[in-house]
């Protein structure tokens, strides 16, 4: 069985190394290993060190993103040759776009044998998102690609600013679960078996969409733009679409997936790309009495929701 990966993202000061001490504290009968990355030189906090019997790696000056992203690499090897553990966390810095991150686990087969992207959870300042999301474009990525979304320090909200943040959250994070804390107290082992960046169909399904065109609007230009057709995808043609798109967006192309029903295939086809990168698999045969249908999602800035809606209609037969 692949060993389930944790990224802990949100911009700075929004409580990730607290969440991250409350899992290890709370570790639900797993043997952590943690990756920690600070921006700057200085170390994490010793607390969490002295207080843990976890394997913890520490990557410094740096960012995960850009800079160390071959250190987190031979770090997650080492980490699978030395063994003796069965859950990995890694804390990203609040500056971190988590794009680099996942692609990392798409692109090496070798770590792809022993561990899985499991969920990404961003942790909100809930106190300071309203006057932050505009000018730091580090959070939109990060709520882009979140499963799950900590609005923490809940407490410094009335019921008002609280519902105008929550709308804020699930306009720029639309799939996402909602969890509302202060102090990110919370059930840690909620976080735990999302499965969020696996090609299981049965996942897929409950986050897709299930009417036929849906645009939501994050702000002037990130939008969520999704798709449904019971007709047949030509194989070919939808290869070419899924290029186009991504020399079109390049890095706008923040996060897609979907379930495609294909021309002479009696499998269903489930796919999932970040940016460049993209990876499918066709998984179980289509059910009797399953209605063969073909859902999408994608998530980016300026995408053009008909321009989309007419090139993916092209590859239909």
């Amino acid at each position: 069985m692949k060993i389930p990966v944790t990224v802990l993202t949100g911009y700075l000061g929004a409580g990730k190394t607290t969440l991250l001490r409350r899992m290890l504290a709370n570790p639900g009968g797993k043997q952590f290993a943690v990756i920690v990355n600070e921006f700057a030189e200085l170390g994490i906090d010793s607390e969490l060190i002295e207080s843990s019997d976890e394997q913890v790696i520490q990557l410094s000056n740096g960012c995960l993103c850009c800079s160390v992203r071959g250190d987190l690499l031979r770090s997650l090897e080492l980490l699978v040759q030395k063994g003796g553990f069965d859950a990995l966390i890694i804390e990203t810095t609040g500056l971190a776009n988590p794009a680099p991150i996942a692609q990392t686990f798409m692109l090496d087969d070798d770590l792809n044998d022993e561990l899985i992207l499991d969920s990404v959870v961003c942790v909100v300042d809930g106190a300071h998102i309203q006057g932050y999301w505009k000018r730091h474009p580090e959070i939109v990525h990060q709520l882009a690609f979140a499963d799950t979304v900590v609005l923490n320090k809940a407490e410094l909200l009335s019921g008002s600013k609280a519902q105008l943040v929550e709308d804020l959250l699930r306009r720029l994070s639309p799939r996402a679960e909602l969890i509302r804390t202060s102090h990110c107290d919370l059930d840690v082992l909620a976080l735990a078996g999302r499965a969020a960046y696996s090609l299981d169909d049965t996942r897929f399904d409950a986050a897709l969409p299930q009417t036929p065109v849906l645009l939501h609007r994050h702000d002037d230009e990130v939008v969520s733009v999704s798709l449904a057709t019971d007709r047949d995808v030509v194989p070919d043609r939808f290869m070419k679409f899924i290029q186009t798109l991504q020399q079109a967006y390049g890095e706008d192309l923040l996060r897609y997936k979907g379930v495609l029903s294909l021309t002479n295939e009696p499998r269903r086809f489930v796919f999932q790309g970040v940016q460049a990168m993209a990876d499918g698999d066709v998984q179980r045969r289509w059910a009797d009495d399953e209605p063969r249908a073909s859902k999408l999602v994608f998530i980016g800035r300026n995408l053009d929701a008909q321009a989309l809606r007419t090139s993916f209609e092209a590859c239909l037969r």
